[in-house]
């Protein structure tokens, strides 16, 4: 938190307590001098219990602002870094993938503010999940992608070649079709050929894919780790 976002909290929050308080002050003054203990007591509480919720109020802000502001995430040469929640580091290799997801609700009519959000798939261990509290986030997955995809696209591209299954969370490709995986039975999913798919495309949100004898599938694109890669390699001929 840099000083002038301190500026903007501490002022407002010091008048948000001080306010009730002093005035709290001055209905017991008055309550004293000319009606006596009671009528005091009667007239300050409701001032002093503001005050006091406002003290509070202010306190929880304060505390969320200086706790938000020691969340960062760094990007180096040779990897990423960061404390969201806790402080962790990985090299870029020790990164599988990336997905990202924009949603914009409506409030009587009116479109809100777009939520951004991705998470960071590292080879080994929970995803790390980027949300709006970090500054900047839309430019952080650019550049997180513009580093990453570089060096997964030649083995992805490899691995591809040599016949193997690539795998994008709930979808797998092959030179020779394409699988849906169920959680539960990732190894009896039957797979697709190339030759019954006839449109493959990206649609508020979801891939969607044609087929030519079967319901069109959605898939949410939040979904799919490096969706970019995927695309890239159905269109570099994977059924050739």
């Amino acid at each position: 938190m840099d000083r002038s976002e301190a500026v903007t909290l501490i002022l407002p929050g010091i008048l948000g307590v001080l306010t009730p308080l002093l005035y709290g002050v001055a209905r017991a003054r008055y309550g004293i001098l000319n009606y006596g203990p009671v009528a005091a007591d009667l007239w300050s509480r409701p001032w002093y219990l503001l005050a006091i919720i406002a003290y509070l109020i202010f306190a929880f802000v304060g505390i969320s602002r200086i706790m938000a502001s020691r969340r960062y995430f760094a990007i180096y040469e040779g990897g990423v870094a960061h404390n969201l929640g806790r402080k962790m580091t990985f090299a870029w290799e020790e990164i599988a993938g990336i997905t990202t997801e924009t949603t914009q609700n409506q409030f009587l009519g009116i479109l809100l503010r777009p939520y951004v959000q991705g998470y960071i798939y590292p080879n080994i261990g929970e995803p790390v999940r980027l949300d709006n509290a970090i500054q900047n986030l839309p430019e952080l997955l650019t550049i997180l992608k513009a580093k990453l995809y570089p060096r997964l696209l030649p083995r992805l591209k490899s691995n591809l070649e040599s016949g193997q299954w690539l795998y994008f969370g709930s979808l797998a490709i092959q030179q020779k079709g394409i699988k849906l995986l169920n959680k539960h039975q990732s190894n009896r999913a039957q797979a697709i050929p190339w030759s019954q798919i006839t449109f493959v495309n990206i649609e508020s949100g979801y891939m969607v894919v044609e087929l030519s004898d079967r319901p069109r599938l959605k898939l949410p694109v939040s979904k799919i780790p490096n969706i970019e890669l995927l695309l890239q390699l159905i269109k570099m001929g994977v059924n050739s």
